[in-house]
């Protein structure tokens, strides 16, 4: 057991190796032969310690930002606070993937800071990430990074602005979008959920950054697949149409392909959603065969 442990542990270690600003920990076995992969930022390495005690729930909770799919809690380690986020586990086809051919998503939000970081757009900067496996087989997903204090677009309101602030606001939000876009970075959980947003005081102007970002891809993108970014932004439908227009005069996009664009993956988006909850509402209840159609028109 201990030669076969020894193996896996030079496997993960290798497959880790990529990102030159880590330090890993290393895999640590318990007596229900379940592993713990810890790789640490080596500006936190002196909070291993606190940090492998994360999956096991020995930490103090501050304040609980979200659980539902996933879990995120503000939480104190040494003398910084924190943000832990324990992704869902996921079903066993997934589980699979994420054992052999594919990145976790607490270790694709880790590797994804540290890119943007390096683009020079802000991120919360990425403490640490934990797998764990049982049996040899992934489990459970943790993202450990700084917290920020700054709220998010959610908390956004209008009307405490005139129309000149509103402007520099609007105006800074797509300077930042168009920023993220000519680096080549697409985050496709691009909601006023995930965008902190704060007034510099020095300036006057708007700074904005960006969370959640396991999801964002890098690389050239056609300009039109940019529009992927305002499918789920949840900002007013005037906002809305406001930013896709002067963005698309920004980069000289035609605006009724930029709006059709957007309406098609918005529509999509919620047929998908609405499809799921369908499916789990079937599966849950055996009786309930067909769709009822006012909910497909609402759907829609």
């Amino acid at each position: 057991t201990k030669i076969i442990l020894f193996y896996i542990n030079i496997v993960i270690i290798l497959q880790h190796k990529n990102s030159d600003t880590q330090a890993t920990i290393g895999t640590f076995e318990n007596k229900s032969k379940n592993t713990m992969f810890i790789h640490v930022h080596p500006k936190y390495i002196y909070l291993k310690k606190e940090i492998s005690k994360i999956p096991n729930s020995n930490y103090e909770c501050l304040h609980t930002f979200c659980n539902s799919r996933n879990i995120v809690e503000q939480t104190k380690i040494g003398d910084g606070i924190f943000v832990v986020k324990k992704y869902k586990v996921p079903n066993f086809a997934n589980r699979i993937i994420y054992t052999f051919f594919r990145k976790s998503k607490a270790r694709r939000a880790y590797d994804n800071a540290l890119k943007i970081l390096r683009f020079g757009v802000n991120t919360p900067f990425p403490v640490a990430y934990i797998e764990t496996k049982r049996k040899g087989i992934f489990h459970t997903g943790y993202f450990i990074s700084e917290y920020m204090s700054h709220p998010t677009l959610a908390h956004y309101n209008e009307a405490e602005m005139g129309d000149e602030e509103k402007n520099i606001f609007k105006e800074d939000f797509l300077n930042f979008t168009i920023e993220l876009h000519e680096k080549h970075i697409l985050p496709l959980d691009y909601n006023i959920g995930n965008i902190f947003y704060h007034k510099d005081n020095d300036s006057g102007r708007y700074k904005f950054a960006l969370t959640d970002i396991n999801r964002a891809t890098f690389g050239k993108f056609p300009k039109y697949r940019s529009m992927l970014s305002f499918a789920q932004i949840g900002i007013s439908p005037k906002n809305l149409v406001d930013v896709i227009t002067e963005y698309s005069s920004r980069r000289k996009l035609d605006l009724e392909a930029s709006l059709f664009i957007v309406l098609y993956y918005r529509i999509k988006r919620r047929v998908r959603i609405f499809l799921k909850q369908q499916m789990k509402r079937i599966l849950s209840n055996p009786k309930q065969r067909c769709l009822d159609a006012d909910n497909i028109k609402e759907a829609t």
